[in-house]
């Protein structure tokens, strides 16, 4: 029986590896399957695509200074007021008032703040004597050098700020002391408190946050009108004026610069930004997004620029954004850092950075307002020096120079060079600072923005 040769064609049922390769790409590429998977893989690169664009527009920033150093700066117990501040705290009595009578309690109590001790009532008397435990301890914390209420490592969002508050209401107490001891015939007393009060306010914000140093702003002024209805008093010499200026100078360099206050709050503000952004449910959906990058990276630029400028005086300082609150580099600075509108460029790309801008905006505002309040203050009290010597308000400022100050004091809020405002009429004399706006509203601090005094007798208006 005869057989056919093999067919060795038809014998090898394995498929060639090309064929194979063939096959899959058919299948790969078969749109039941290539459609999904396109899909898929758009799913999975779209964050990081949105990622890498999202921080292209915001290049990466070194710390803005040396972050180590502040957060590891321990004020220790012996130099720290807050020590006393603490312990005095539990100390404080309510002003509680007229029992009934609420409305009734407070306008007792603002007038007596605002008018001087003739018009506290008993109930506004009862409080302040029952307050004097609260009172000397606190002041024995005012003549430490240093104050810190919590390290810098130690801030939090949550962080209670309670002996910060209650200081408001030494400085509210220190006034009507001041106004009973000037009453009782005390005017070196009557000082001493309102210097201790001073000094309580160039001691917050050393090495706190914002809200720290804004608190010793308000107290600042409430400190500064005291001082300035102090001065005006008829039992007030030449010899206590020209100890209080020499006091009040050796106060106001304590003042912190507002570098320092930038440093804390830019490390409270990455501390809070991290325990919100790095919990377990969003750390996934930040490393995809680079959202937490992103912020942090304006968030440096931020402090960056105003760290740049905040120790200048406000009529030094390089010029900011309309409608955006950073400056123009420092011309020695001009290659090394982004431009204001670059700055600007990268805070529209977070909503959070935003916000910090306004917050920033203010904590300047603020302290420089501080700044002008400071040199009329103390131009106040040469020119009630001046009139115990010569009987009157001099013509113009420039006969306080050189016996009772060392030059013309200058406004900060004008162009360098420019003279606070001053004005003398029949009633004293107006000495005052243009303000935010720049312009000379004629001194009428409480319905414009100028900055200053009324002194002299009678006063039509009060301070801001």
């Amino acid at each position: 029986m005869s057989s056919d040769p093999l067919d060795e064609s038809r014998s090898d049922t394995s498929a060639s590896p090309d064929s194979k390769a063939a096959s899959w790409i058919l299948w790969w590429l078969h749109p039941k399957v290539a459609i999904p998977l396109l899909l898929i893989l758009a799913l999975i690169s779209a964050p990081l695509v949105y990622r890498s664009i999202r921080l292209a527009k915001v290049p990466p920033a070194d710390e803005p200074f040396d972050t180590k150093s502040v957060l590891e700066f321990v004020v220790p117990d012996t130099d720290n007021a807050f020590v006393e501040y603490r312990a005095a705290s539990g100390l404080q009595v309510k002003y509680v008032g007229t029992p009934g009578d609420a409305t009734r309690s407070n306008d007792e109590y603002d007038k007596a703040q605002s008018e001087g001790w003739e018009h506290a009532t008993e109930p506004v008397r009862k409080w302040l004597a029952a307050n004097r435990p609260f009172m000397e301890l606190w002041r024995k914390g005012t003549e430490k050098p240093d104050a810190q209420y919590v390290r810098a490592s130690e801030l939090r969002a949550d962080t209670a700020l309670l002996s910060v508050q209650e200081t408001r209401e030494f400085s509210r107490l220190v006034r009507l002391e001041a106004s009973r001891l000037l009453v009782e015939g005390q005017p070196k007393e009557a000082w001493d408190w309102l210097r201790a009060s001073f000094r309580m306010s160039r001691q917050l914000g050393r090495h706190g946050v914002f809200i720290e140093r804004l608190v010793g702003v308000a107290i600042h002024s409430v400190t500064a009108e005291g001082m300035v209805k102090w001065a005006n008093d008829p039992q007030v010499t030449a010899d206590l004026l020209r100890r209080a200026m020499r006091e009040l100078q050796d106060e106001q360099k304590r003042t912190p610069p507002l570098s320092a206050c930038l440093q804390a709050e830019y490390l409270f503000v990455m501390a809070n930004w991290r325990s919100l952004t790095f919990g377990p449910a969003n750390t996934t959906l930040n490393r995809l997004t680079g959202e937490s990058e992103l912020n942090e990276r304006v968030f440096r630029h931020v402090f960056a620029n105003w760290l740049g400028q905040a120790d200048l005086p406000r009529n030094q300082r390089t010029k900011t954004l309309p409608g955006l609150f950073v400056f123009e580099p420092a011309p020695a600075k001009v290659k090394t850092q982004p431009s204001a509108s670059e700055v600007s460029g990268y805070v529209h790309e977070s909503v959070v950075a935003a916000q910090l801008v306004s917050s920033g905006q203010g904590s300047f505002t603020a302290t420089d307002r501080e700044a002008a309040r400071d040199i009329v203050l103390l131009t106040v009290l040469a020119l009630e020096l001046f009139v115990r010597e010569h009987g009157h308000y001099p013509e113009k400022l420039d006969e306080l120079v050189p016996d009772f100050l060392p030059t013309v004091p200058e406004d900060n809020h004008a162009p360098p060079k420019t003279a606070l405002r001053y004005r003398r009429d029949a009633d004293g004399a107006l000495i005052y600072s243009v303000g935010d706006n720049g312009t000379d509203d004629g001194g009428l601090f409480e319905r414009a923005e100028d900055i200053g005094y009324r002194i002299g007798k009678p006063r039509d208006s009060q301070p801001k």
